[in-house]
Protein backbone atom coordinates (compact mmCIF):
# COMPACT_ATOMS: atom_id res chain seq x y z
CA UNK A 1 0.00 0.00 0.00
CA UNK A 2 1.13 3.99 -0.66
CA UNK A 3 1.30 6.01 2.31
CA UNK A 4 -2.55 7.54 1.52
CA UNK A 5 -3.88 3.92 1.95
CA UNK A 6 -1.45 3.15 4.98
CA UNK A 7 -3.17 6.35 6.43
CA UNK A 8 -6.88 6.11 5.45
CA UNK A 9 -6.46 1.84 6.95
CA UNK A 10 -5.23 3.40 10.07
CA UNK A 11 -8.04 5.85 10.59
CA UNK A 12 -11.00 3.32 9.28
CA UNK A 13 -9.12 0.50 12.08
CA UNK A 14 -8.94 3.13 14.58
CA UNK A 15 -12.28 4.22 14.29
CA UNK A 16 -14.01 0.94 15.48
CA UNK A 17 -11.92 0.99 18.00
CA UNK A 18 -10.84 4.44 19.73
CA UNK A 19 -12.48 6.55 17.47
CA UNK A 20 -11.24 10.00 19.34
CA UNK A 21 -7.76 8.66 18.33
CA UNK A 22 -8.78 8.38 14.66
CA UNK A 23 -9.85 12.03 14.89
CA UNK A 24 -6.52 13.42 15.93
CA UNK A 25 -4.95 11.45 13.52
CA UNK A 26 -7.47 12.20 10.54
CA UNK A 27 -6.49 16.12 12.17
CA UNK A 28 -3.00 15.59 11.67
CA UNK A 29 -3.18 13.87 7.76
CA UNK A 30 -5.25 17.24 6.51
CA UNK A 31 -2.54 19.53 8.42
CA UNK A 32 0.27 17.52 7.18
CA UNK A 33 -1.60 17.78 3.31
CA UNK A 34 -1.94 21.55 3.53
CA UNK A 35 1.81 21.76 4.28
CA UNK A 36 2.59 19.57 1.47
CA UNK A 37 0.51 21.31 -0.95
CA UNK A 38 2.45 24.57 0.09
CA UNK A 39 5.72 22.79 -0.16
CA UNK A 40 4.91 21.00 -3.28
CA UNK A 41 2.21 22.32 -5.22
CA UNK A 42 4.21 24.19 -7.78
CA UNK A 43 2.58 23.12 -10.83
CA UNK A 44 -0.87 24.66 -9.38
CA UNK A 45 -1.80 27.98 -9.98
CA UNK A 46 -2.12 30.29 -6.94
CA UNK A 47 -5.62 30.72 -7.44
CA UNK A 48 -5.80 26.55 -6.83
CA UNK A 49 -3.68 26.54 -4.59
CA UNK A 50 -5.49 29.48 -2.42
CA UNK A 51 -9.00 27.01 -3.04
CA UNK A 52 -6.94 24.56 -1.33
CA UNK A 53 -6.11 25.98 1.57
CA UNK A 54 -9.21 27.53 2.46
CA UNK A 55 -10.95 24.21 2.14
CA UNK A 56 -8.29 22.40 3.84
CA UNK A 57 -8.24 24.84 6.73
CA UNK A 58 -11.82 24.58 6.76
CA UNK A 59 -12.21 20.81 7.44
CA UNK A 60 -8.94 20.97 10.06
CA UNK A 61 -11.30 23.66 12.44
CA UNK A 62 -14.24 21.37 12.20
CA UNK A 63 -11.92 18.43 13.37
CA UNK A 64 -10.21 20.37 15.83
CA UNK A 65 -12.23 22.58 17.39
CA UNK A 66 -15.71 21.04 17.12
CA UNK A 67 -17.48 23.28 20.07
CA UNK A 68 -17.77 25.70 17.12
CA UNK A 69 -18.99 23.38 14.73
CA UNK A 70 -22.41 23.88 12.98
CA UNK A 71 -23.06 20.86 10.29
CA UNK A 72 -24.71 21.88 7.41
CA UNK A 73 -26.04 21.16 4.08
CA UNK A 74 -24.37 22.13 1.00
CA UNK A 75 -27.00 24.55 -0.22
CA UNK A 76 -27.28 26.19 3.35
CA UNK A 77 -26.23 30.24 3.24
CA UNK A 78 -23.83 30.26 5.68
CA UNK A 79 -22.46 33.94 5.65
CA UNK A 80 -25.01 34.64 9.56
CA UNK A 81 -22.62 31.30 10.84
CA UNK A 82 -19.49 33.15 9.98
CA UNK A 83 -20.07 36.50 11.28
CA UNK A 84 -21.12 34.30 14.63
CA UNK A 85 -17.49 32.61 14.74
CA UNK A 86 -19.20 29.35 14.10
CA UNK A 87 -17.75 26.85 11.83
CA UNK A 88 -19.79 25.56 8.98
CA UNK A 89 -18.99 22.51 7.88
CA UNK A 90 -20.37 20.62 4.81
CA UNK A 91 -21.13 16.69 5.88
CA UNK A 92 -20.57 16.59 1.77
CA UNK A 93 -17.18 18.11 2.03
CA UNK A 94 -16.64 15.96 5.00
CA UNK A 95 -17.12 12.88 3.00
CA UNK A 96 -15.26 13.92 0.11
CA UNK A 97 -12.10 14.27 2.47
CA UNK A 98 -12.39 11.04 3.85
CA UNK A 99 -12.85 9.40 0.50
CA UNK A 100 -9.81 11.89 -0.51
CA UNK A 101 -7.94 9.99 2.46
CA UNK A 102 -8.84 6.40 0.90
CA UNK A 103 -10.68 5.90 4.35
CA UNK A 104 -14.39 5.76 3.69
CA UNK A 105 -15.25 2.26 3.04
CA UNK A 106 -15.42 1.57 6.74
CA UNK A 107 -17.76 4.15 7.34
CA UNK A 108 -20.14 3.27 4.14
CA UNK A 109 -19.98 -0.27 5.68
CA UNK A 110 -21.29 1.16 8.80
CA UNK A 111 -24.27 2.78 7.38
CA UNK A 112 -25.43 -0.07 5.45
CA UNK A 113 -25.12 -2.65 7.89
CA UNK A 114 -27.30 -0.76 10.20
CA UNK A 115 -29.87 -0.70 7.59
CA UNK A 116 -29.13 2.40 5.58
CA UNK A 117 -29.70 1.33 1.80
CA UNK A 118 -27.20 1.00 -1.11
CA UNK A 119 -28.75 3.28 -3.19
CA UNK A 120 -28.33 6.22 -0.96
CA UNK A 121 -26.06 8.98 -2.02
CA UNK A 122 -22.46 7.79 -1.02
CA UNK A 123 -21.76 11.02 0.45
CA UNK A 124 -24.89 10.49 2.69
CA UNK A 125 -23.57 7.06 3.82
CA UNK A 126 -19.84 8.02 4.71
CA UNK A 127 -20.75 10.55 6.88
CA UNK A 128 -23.54 9.11 8.46
CA UNK A 129 -21.16 5.71 9.17
CA UNK A 130 -19.07 8.11 10.55
CA UNK A 131 -21.25 9.57 12.87
CA UNK A 132 -22.29 6.45 13.90
CA UNK A 133 -18.37 5.19 14.53
CA UNK A 134 -17.68 8.67 16.44
CA UNK A 135 -15.50 9.80 14.14
CA UNK A 136 -17.62 12.77 12.81
CA UNK A 137 -17.71 15.33 15.42
CA UNK A 138 -20.98 16.05 17.31
CA UNK A 139 -21.95 19.83 16.04
CA UNK A 140 -23.84 22.59 17.85
CA UNK A 141 -26.75 22.30 16.33
CA UNK A 142 -27.72 21.23 12.14
CA UNK A 143 -28.96 23.49 9.24
CA UNK A 144 -30.49 21.53 6.06
CA UNK A 145 -32.24 22.70 3.13
CA UNK A 146 -34.48 20.74 0.77
CA UNK A 147 -32.07 21.75 -1.94
CA UNK A 148 -31.22 20.08 -4.17
CA UNK A 149 -30.95 16.35 -2.79
CA UNK A 150 -34.44 14.39 -1.82
CA UNK A 151 -32.73 12.77 0.94
CA UNK A 152 -31.58 15.92 2.74
CA UNK A 153 -34.67 16.14 4.80
CA UNK A 154 -34.89 12.31 5.71
CA UNK A 155 -30.74 12.15 6.33
CA UNK A 156 -30.30 15.35 8.59
CA UNK A 157 -33.64 14.85 10.59
CA UNK A 158 -31.96 11.35 11.48
CA UNK A 159 -28.18 13.25 12.31
CA UNK A 160 -29.97 15.80 14.59
CA UNK A 161 -32.03 12.69 16.23
CA UNK A 162 -28.96 10.75 16.54
CA UNK A 163 -26.80 13.59 17.97
CA UNK A 164 -29.81 15.05 19.96
CA UNK A 165 -28.85 18.34 18.75
CA UNK A 166 -32.00 21.30 17.25
CA UNK A 167 -32.06 21.05 13.83
CA UNK A 168 -33.46 23.73 11.62
CA UNK A 169 -35.10 22.63 7.71
CA UNK A 170 -35.36 25.55 5.05
CA UNK A 171 -37.64 24.27 2.90
CA UNK A 172 -37.24 26.14 -0.98
CA UNK A 173 -40.21 25.71 -2.83
CA UNK A 174 -39.94 23.84 -6.16
CA UNK A 175 -41.30 26.66 -8.49
CA UNK A 176 -38.83 29.97 -8.79
CA UNK A 177 -40.87 33.10 -8.48
CA UNK A 178 -40.61 36.01 -6.42
CA UNK A 179 -43.17 34.48 -3.96
CA UNK A 180 -40.77 31.57 -3.09
CA UNK A 181 -37.87 33.90 -2.86
CA UNK A 182 -40.42 36.02 0.11
CA UNK A 183 -40.92 32.55 1.33
CA UNK A 184 -37.33 31.45 1.55
CA UNK A 185 -36.44 34.85 2.75
CA UNK A 186 -39.00 34.30 5.75
CA UNK A 187 -37.15 31.06 6.81
CA UNK A 188 -33.81 32.39 6.81
CA UNK A 189 -34.78 35.48 9.19
CA UNK A 190 -36.06 32.33 11.08
CA UNK A 191 -32.96 30.81 10.73
CA UNK A 192 -31.42 33.91 12.13
CA UNK A 193 -33.84 34.13 15.26
CA UNK A 194 -32.67 30.30 15.79
CA UNK A 195 -29.19 30.96 15.86
CA UNK A 196 -29.36 33.60 18.30
CA UNK A 197 -31.56 31.00 20.85
CA UNK A 198 -28.73 28.32 20.13
CA UNK A 199 -25.42 31.03 20.36
CA UNK A 200 -26.93 33.97 22.57
CA UNK A 201 -25.66 36.53 20.08
CA UNK A 202 -27.90 38.33 17.97
CA UNK A 203 -27.06 38.52 13.91
CA UNK A 204 -26.08 41.53 13.25
CA UNK A 205 -28.27 43.56 10.89
CA UNK A 206 -24.98 45.99 9.40
CA UNK A 207 -22.50 43.16 9.50
CA UNK A 208 -24.51 40.82 7.48
CA UNK A 209 -25.55 43.12 4.74
CA UNK A 210 -21.55 43.66 4.11
CA UNK A 211 -21.04 39.55 4.32
CA UNK A 212 -24.30 39.38 1.78
CA UNK A 213 -22.58 42.36 -0.37
CA UNK A 214 -19.22 40.23 -0.45
CA UNK A 215 -20.48 37.04 -1.41
CA UNK A 216 -22.81 39.01 -4.31
CA UNK A 217 -18.78 40.51 -5.13
CA UNK A 218 -17.40 37.32 -5.00
CA UNK A 219 -19.95 35.60 -7.41
CA UNK A 220 -19.69 38.60 -9.49
CA UNK A 221 -15.77 38.40 -10.06
CA UNK A 222 -16.67 34.28 -10.47
CA UNK A 223 -18.83 35.32 -13.40
CA UNK A 224 -16.92 37.46 -15.43
CA UNK A 225 -13.79 34.41 -14.87
CA UNK A 226 -16.77 32.40 -16.78
CA UNK A 227 -17.27 34.89 -19.49
CA UNK A 228 -13.67 35.48 -20.47
CA UNK A 229 -13.02 32.14 -20.11
CA UNK A 230 -13.79 31.01 -23.92
CA UNK A 231 -10.85 30.43 -25.84
CA UNK A 232 -8.37 30.31 -22.55
CA UNK A 233 -6.26 27.99 -21.58
CA UNK A 234 -6.57 27.15 -17.43
CA UNK A 235 -4.86 24.67 -16.71
CA UNK A 236 -6.76 22.77 -13.56
CA UNK A 237 -7.94 19.47 -12.41
CA UNK A 238 -10.59 17.31 -11.41
CA UNK A 239 -9.90 18.41 -7.13
CA UNK A 240 -9.86 21.90 -7.56
CA UNK A 241 -13.39 21.81 -9.56
CA UNK A 242 -14.82 19.69 -6.64
CA UNK A 243 -13.10 22.48 -3.77
CA UNK A 244 -14.83 25.01 -6.39
CA UNK A 245 -18.09 23.75 -4.96
CA UNK A 246 -17.18 24.34 -1.24
CA UNK A 247 -15.64 27.80 -2.06
CA UNK A 248 -19.01 28.91 -3.63
CA UNK A 249 -21.17 27.52 -1.00
CA UNK A 250 -20.55 27.17 2.24
CA UNK A 251 -17.33 29.04 2.59
CA UNK A 252 -19.02 32.14 0.50
CA UNK A 253 -18.87 35.02 2.54
CA UNK A 254 -15.75 35.05 3.91
CA UNK A 255 -12.94 37.58 2.53
CA UNK A 256 -10.13 35.16 1.61
CA UNK A 257 -12.79 33.69 -0.43
CA UNK A 258 -13.35 36.49 -2.40
CA UNK A 259 -9.34 37.40 -2.30
CA UNK A 260 -9.49 33.44 -4.32
CA UNK A 261 -12.14 34.80 -6.89
CA UNK A 262 -10.37 37.83 -7.92
CA UNK A 263 -7.12 36.18 -8.35
CA UNK A 264 -8.83 33.53 -10.42
CA UNK A 265 -10.19 36.35 -12.40
CA UNK A 266 -6.94 37.67 -13.44
CA UNK A 267 -5.45 34.60 -14.05
CA UNK A 268 -8.20 33.68 -16.49
CA UNK A 269 -7.45 37.35 -17.96
CA UNK A 270 -4.01 36.57 -18.08
CA UNK A 271 -4.44 33.20 -19.81
CA UNK A 272 -2.75 32.36 -23.25
CA UNK A 273 -5.03 30.71 -26.32
CA UNK A 274 -6.56 27.22 -25.46
CA UNK A 275 -4.59 24.39 -27.18
CA UNK A 276 -7.24 21.25 -26.21
CA UNK A 277 -10.98 20.82 -25.90
CA UNK A 278 -12.89 22.92 -23.37
CA UNK A 279 -15.34 20.61 -21.22
CA UNK A 280 -18.79 21.32 -19.69
CA UNK A 281 -18.95 19.44 -16.41
CA UNK A 282 -22.39 18.48 -14.30
CA UNK A 283 -22.34 17.22 -11.17
CA UNK A 284 -19.72 16.61 -9.19
CA UNK A 285 -16.05 14.94 -10.22
CA UNK A 286 -14.83 11.76 -9.63
CA UNK A 287 -11.03 13.15 -7.88
CA UNK A 288 -10.54 9.79 -6.54
CA UNK A 289 -10.84 7.74 -10.41
CA UNK A 290 -6.60 7.99 -10.74
CA UNK A 291 -6.87 7.85 -14.08
CA UNK A 292 -9.12 10.36 -15.05
CA UNK A 293 -7.49 12.43 -12.33
CA UNK A 294 -4.58 12.10 -14.26
CA UNK A 295 -5.86 12.88 -17.44
CA UNK A 296 -7.30 16.19 -16.47
CA UNK A 297 -4.29 17.09 -14.41
CA UNK A 298 -2.60 20.25 -15.81
CA UNK A 299 -3.38 18.66 -19.37
CA UNK A 300 -3.17 21.52 -22.45
CA UNK A 301 -5.23 18.46 -24.29
CA UNK A 302 -8.08 18.99 -21.95
CA UNK A 303 -9.63 21.28 -19.55
CA UNK A 304 -12.88 21.62 -17.80
CA UNK A 305 -14.01 25.14 -18.77
CA UNK A 306 -16.50 24.95 -15.94
CA UNK A 307 -18.91 22.99 -13.26
CA UNK A 308 -22.52 23.39 -12.95
CA UNK A 309 -22.24 23.08 -8.96
CA UNK A 310 -20.26 25.96 -8.91
CA UNK A 311 -21.98 28.45 -11.07
CA UNK A 312 -25.56 27.61 -10.39
CA UNK A 313 -25.49 30.21 -7.75
CA UNK A 314 -24.42 33.25 -9.58
CA UNK A 315 -27.90 35.63 -9.35
CA UNK A 316 -28.10 39.29 -9.14
CA UNK A 317 -29.29 40.37 -6.01
CA UNK A 318 -29.60 43.46 -3.69
CA UNK A 319 -26.97 42.88 -1.18
CA UNK A 320 -28.94 45.74 1.29
CA UNK A 321 -31.49 43.27 1.27
CA UNK A 322 -29.43 40.11 2.47
CA UNK A 323 -32.18 37.71 3.57
CA UNK A 324 -33.67 37.90 -0.16
CA UNK A 325 -30.24 37.95 -1.88
CA UNK A 326 -29.43 34.60 0.06
CA UNK A 327 -33.23 33.16 -0.68
CA UNK A 328 -32.18 34.12 -4.80
CA UNK A 329 -29.35 31.92 -4.44
CA UNK A 330 -31.60 29.04 -3.19
CA UNK A 331 -35.12 29.82 -5.10
CA UNK A 332 -33.21 30.75 -8.56
CA UNK A 333 -30.77 28.15 -8.43
CA UNK A 334 -30.82 25.94 -12.19
CA UNK A 335 -30.90 22.87 -9.78
CA UNK A 336 -34.03 23.43 -7.83
CA UNK A 337 -37.34 22.83 -10.20
CA UNK A 338 -37.53 20.84 -13.24
CA UNK A 339 -34.65 18.99 -14.68
CA UNK A 340 -35.10 21.23 -18.04
CA UNK A 341 -33.59 24.71 -16.11
CA UNK A 342 -30.09 22.62 -15.64
CA UNK A 343 -30.03 21.73 -18.77
CA UNK A 344 -31.25 25.31 -20.10
CA UNK A 345 -28.66 26.75 -17.64
CA UNK A 346 -26.12 24.47 -18.85
CA UNK A 347 -26.65 25.33 -22.73
CA UNK A 348 -25.93 28.71 -21.45
CA UNK A 349 -23.11 28.16 -19.49
CA UNK A 350 -21.46 26.18 -22.71
CA UNK A 351 -21.68 29.19 -25.38
CA UNK A 352 -20.46 31.30 -22.62
CA UNK A 353 -17.01 29.06 -21.75
CA UNK A 354 -16.87 28.12 -25.98
CA UNK A 355 -17.39 24.03 -24.47
CA UNK A 356 -16.82 21.62 -27.23
CA UNK A 357 -18.40 19.49 -25.22
CA UNK A 358 -19.90 18.08 -22.06
CA UNK A 359 -19.94 15.38 -19.87
CA UNK A 360 -22.84 14.55 -17.83
CA UNK A 361 -21.51 12.87 -13.94
CA UNK A 362 -24.16 10.06 -13.48
CA UNK A 363 -23.15 10.09 -9.94
CA UNK A 364 -24.87 6.73 -8.46
CA UNK A 365 -27.36 7.65 -5.79
CA UNK A 366 -28.09 11.15 -7.37
CA UNK A 367 -31.64 10.59 -8.16
CA UNK A 368 -31.91 13.79 -9.83
CA UNK A 369 -29.45 13.80 -11.49
CA UNK A 370 -29.53 10.39 -12.97
CA UNK A 371 -33.23 11.16 -14.08
CA UNK A 372 -32.47 13.80 -15.96
CA UNK A 373 -29.12 12.27 -17.68
CA UNK A 374 -31.03 11.33 -20.84
CA UNK A 375 -32.92 14.34 -21.44
CA UNK A 376 -30.20 16.47 -20.90
CA UNK A 377 -27.72 14.44 -23.51
CA UNK A 378 -30.46 14.64 -26.00
CA UNK A 379 -31.34 18.58 -25.68
CA UNK A 380 -27.00 19.24 -25.37
CA UNK A 381 -26.67 17.67 -28.36
CA UNK A 382 -29.57 18.72 -30.56
CA UNK A 383 -28.07 22.22 -29.82
CA UNK A 384 -24.99 20.89 -30.97
CA UNK A 385 -22.92 20.14 -28.08
CA UNK A 386 -21.49 16.52 -27.95
CA UNK A 387 -22.38 14.85 -24.86
CA UNK A 388 -20.89 11.93 -22.81
CA UNK A 389 -22.94 10.37 -20.07
CA UNK A 390 -20.49 9.27 -17.27
CA UNK A 391 -21.55 6.65 -14.84
CA UNK A 392 -19.60 6.59 -11.90
CA UNK A 393 -19.33 7.43 -7.41
CA UNK A 394 -17.61 10.74 -6.82
CA UNK A 395 -16.95 8.97 -2.81
CA UNK A 396 -17.32 5.12 -3.17
CA UNK A 397 -14.26 3.68 -4.80
CA UNK A 398 -15.78 0.12 -4.42
CA UNK A 399 -18.04 1.57 -7.19
CA UNK A 400 -15.56 0.46 -9.44
CA UNK A 401 -15.21 1.01 -12.82
CA UNK A 402 -11.85 3.16 -12.65
CA UNK A 403 -10.29 1.98 -15.89
CA UNK A 404 -13.67 2.22 -17.65
CA UNK A 405 -14.56 5.79 -17.10
CA UNK A 406 -10.97 6.69 -18.36
CA UNK A 407 -11.33 4.52 -21.67
CA UNK A 408 -14.98 5.74 -22.17
CA UNK A 409 -13.68 9.89 -21.51
CA UNK A 410 -10.23 9.54 -23.69
CA UNK A 411 -12.50 8.17 -26.91
CA UNK A 412 -15.05 10.78 -26.39
CA UNK A 413 -12.22 13.39 -26.26
CA UNK A 414 -10.80 11.83 -29.37
CA UNK A 415 -14.21 12.47 -31.49
CA UNK A 416 -14.13 16.08 -29.88
CA UNK A 417 -10.53 15.96 -31.80
CA UNK A 418 -11.84 14.56 -34.89
CA UNK A 419 -14.28 17.13 -35.41
CA UNK A 420 -11.60 19.95 -35.34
Amino acid sequence: MNLVETFGAKVGALSQTNPQRARALLTAGFRANGVKNKLTGRKASRSDGMLFQLVNRAMVDCLARPQQNVMVSLFVPCEMLHLQGLHPYSCEGFSSYLSGSMAEQPFLRQAEDTGIPNSLCSYHKVFLGAAQMGLMPKPRFILSTSLACDANALTFRHMAEFYQVPHFHLDVPFDPCPQAVDYVAGQLREMGAFLTRQTGLPVNEGELVRAVARSQRTMDLFRRGLEQRRGKQVLSDLTSELLRTAAFHFLLGLPEVEQYARQLLREITTAPPAQGKQILWIHTTPYWVAPLRQLFAQNPRVQIAACDMSYEGIHAADPTKPYEAMARRLVYSPINGPVTRRIQAGLDMARTVGADGAIWFCHWGCKRTLGGAQLGKKQFEEAGLPTLLLDGDSCDRGFGGEGQAATRVEAFLEVLEGKA
